[in-house]
């Protein structure tokens, strides 16, 4: 069995562009994850046959470039099987270990401002799936997240994954959001800012266009306001999609997808709470 060495692997890397941590976040991750992985009986345990850092780091840079099995294998000298047996073993391990470092709604309600929008996370055409994840604004299959941003841009959660047919206001229910959000209201003041989708949620959003009627230059002045208090959110999801699994065309089986956005929404709020 190997043990984990103070580098996350052997020779020069750029640990940021590559895995998406610095070295010391890096180091600290397959430390943690050395931890429990060790505490596991050992019938629980996967025998590695790289060093525990290296596997760490070929699970983190896969999910970065959204890799696929058969080249991440050969870009660490290990076959295709192996590549799955290590993914799919430190894949709730790394969510795990990076748990208690994730922020919540609640967090950011407690604030009194939540910045609120939807993303689809692609996931190519499935025949099996047909139209039930077809994002039509999109153009394209996918299953739909929201995602909460506090008012520095700094992520606050990332929702459950619904079909990406589902109309954000609904997701917003579905995942369990906008009761979250009712119960916050009840208790104190909250804003929560969003775009049109949410109206049903807050009054906090743009002013639609009537048609054939120019929009009043008060409009135009209260749009361009709510756009600038939003724009945090937006840089939150772009942040998270720097992670290419989440915006590249997820390849995998749909049901590992959950686990996946728990993971590197664990893995997001862990490299910016260090």
């Amino acid at each position: 069995m190997s043990t984990p060495g103070s580098e996350p692997i052997e020779g020069p890397m750029r640990y940021k562009s590559t895995c998406g941590l610095t070295p010391a976040q890096t180091t600290e991750l397959i430390a943690r994850a050395w931890q429990v992985h060790q505490n596991r009986p050992p019938d629980q345990r996967y025998d590695f046959v790289l060093p525990f850092g290296t596997a760490v780091t070929l699970v983190l840079l896969k999910a970065r470039h959204n890799l696929a099995q058969q080249l991440t294998g050969d870009l660490f000298g290990v076959s295709q099987a192996t590549v799955s047996r290590i993914w799919r073993y430190l894949l709730p391990l790394l969510g795990q270990v990076t748990a208690l470092d994730r922020a919540r709604l609640a967090d950011a309600l407690a604030r009194g401002t939540v910045l609120v929008d939807g993303t689809p996370i692609p996931t190519g055409n499935r025949a099996g799936t047909g139209t039930t994840n077809f994002n039509a604004k999109h153009k394209k299959q996918a299953l739909g997240v929201q995602v909460a941003a506090f008012r520095d841009g700094t992520l606050a959660d990332v929702s459950v994954p619904v079909r990406g047919s589902r109309h954000d206001s609904r997701a917003l229910d579905e995942v369990g959001w906008a009761d979250q959000i009712t119960t916050a209201r009840a208790q104190r003041v909250v804003a929560v800012l969003a775009d049109t989708a949410y109206v049903k949620h807050t009054r906090l959003t743009p002013r639609k266009k009537t048609t054939g009627i120019p929009r009043s230059t008060q409009d135009k002045a209260w749009n361009q306001h709510i756009a600038s208090l939003r724009a945090p959110v937006e840089r939150a999801i772009a942040l998270l999609k720097q992670w290419k699994i989440l915006s590249a065309g997820y390849r995998g089986r749909l049901a590992e997808l959950p686990s996946i956005i728990h993971m590197i929404t664990n893995l997001e709020s862990y490299r910016l709470s260090r």
